[in-house]
């Protein structure tokens, strides 16, 4: 069994290295007609290479795939021009299936190097913003520092501010603004509600009164967290940044309509008679079906996508323990039903049970009580054949 085993991996192998050489088709974006192949649906139920033109200055273009009329975002790509690359097009490979028979939104965004001057005035204006933020909900009252909102909304403030500051702005190395670290969470932790009477014997050689040292020790600790927080955002200026030149949506744009689908199995899987771990009855062999896949617009997760009810024969009758056959009703061979999983795109882990019939012992036909239903598990490879005329297409651009 072992053998077969690994026989049927080393087919899988060689079966997944041709589809990885197969499975990329190119679509070529036109930007002045918004369309992609000519006004071509997109691939449905494959990845693809999206490919278009760029002007030399175009350092970055990102590519943004939304389900149509939504904000969830399904699938982000980049490409980065190469040093001393002067290449008119950009390729980016999108590993993504979309659904068939369904629209999508799609951005496209071009991105040139911003010069140094243009990430020093977007770093003062976002240290402008973070600090009057800061100034607004850090409050200095007589005796203490009160914080106006819980520190978890604080910290989803700032960094929101920070996304929106940088939201026309990219960077090669595909780097992103992370959030505000623990460090400024134990900051802010630790100046709520933070005593500032003791303020009164700072700086006692200050002119200032003891209230205005009061208040000069509490300006040192806000001081602190604003330092805290321009340091740990300036990370993303030490990045090569570009900003955004153009972008391009194509809106509702369909993909292709695929009808009549159906997956063939072909592997091998082992049935479970009876016995313990010292004295296991088990039989084995090769198996054919189809399955059906649970993903739909009903169950539309990842998850059920994956997940299928198969079923088929073994194609071969067992022989048990007394040397009895062990056939299968209706078709002459065992059946099995179960649930599969695909592991990969090819290879599929499938479980469930055996429908067996003793036909030493059975009488002709099919008799309820000569049928055994034993456990099986197996693992099978994957043939989607389509079936009827082709496929068909709609679509429509804004």
């Amino acid at each position: 069994m072992k053998n077969w085993i690994t026989s049927l991996l080393l087919c899988s192998v060689l079966y997944s290295t041709c589809q990885a050489q197969a499975q990329y088709k190119t679509v070529v974006f036109d930007y002045e007609k918004a369309a992609f192949n000519e006004g071509q649906p997109l691939p449905a139920g494959s990845y693809f290479n999206l490919q278009g033109e760029v002007i030399p200055e175009v350092e970055l273009v990102k590519i943004f795939i939304h389900q149509a009329s939504s904000d969830r975002l399904l699938y982000e790509g980049q490409w980065k021009r190469s040093d001393f690359s002067q290449s008119n097009t950009f390729l980016v490979p999108v590993s993504h299936k979309l659904k068939a028979d369904s629209e999508y939104d799609v951005r496209i965004s071009y991105y040139k190097s911003t010069a140094d001057s243009s990430q020093h005035q977007l770093r003062t204006q976002l240290f402008g913003y973070l600090d009057a933020y800061i100034d607004q909900v850090v409050v200095v009252e007589k005796n203490k520092i009160r914080l106006n909102a819980p520190i978890s909304k604080i910290t989803n403030h700032l960094n929101k501010i920070v996304r929106q500051g940088i939201a026309y702005y990219g960077n090669r190395s595909a780097i992103e603004f992370p959030g505000f670290s623990d460090l400024v969470v134990s900051n802010l932790r630790s100046i709520r509600n933070k005593d500032i009477t003791a303020g009164k014997y700072y700086q006692p050689d200050s002119a200032a009164s003891k209230q205005g040292r009061k208040y000069n020790y509490a300006e040192e600790q806000i001081t602190a967290l604003k330092a805290l927080v321009h340091s740990e955002v300036s990370s993303i200026f030490n990045t090569d940044m570009a900003g955004l030149y153009d972008t391009r949506t194509i809106r509702s744009y369909r993909t292709e309509k695929i009808s009549n689908i159906i997956t063939l199995n072909a592997g091998y899987a082992a049935v479970y008679f009876n016995g313990n771990v010292n004295n296991l009855s088990y039989g084995s062999g090769f198996t054919a079906g189809v399955s059906f896949p649970l993903g739909s617009r009903i169950f539309p997760s990842k998850f059920f996508s994956k997940t299928s009810l198969s079923t088929g024969v073994f194609l071969r009758n067992f022989k048990n323990e007394q040397d009895q056959t062990l056939s299968g009703p209706v078709v002459g061979l065992p059946v099995y039903a179960g649930i599969g999983y695909s592991l990969l795109d090819f290879l599929r882990l499938t479980a469930g049970a055996t429908f067996l019939q003793n036909t030493t012992t059975a009488p002709e036909g099919i008799s309820l009580k000569s049928v055994s239903v034993r456990p099986y598990v197996g693992l099978s490879l994957d043939l989607n054949i389509w079936l009827g005329i082709g496929n068909k297409s709609r679509m429509s651009k804004e």
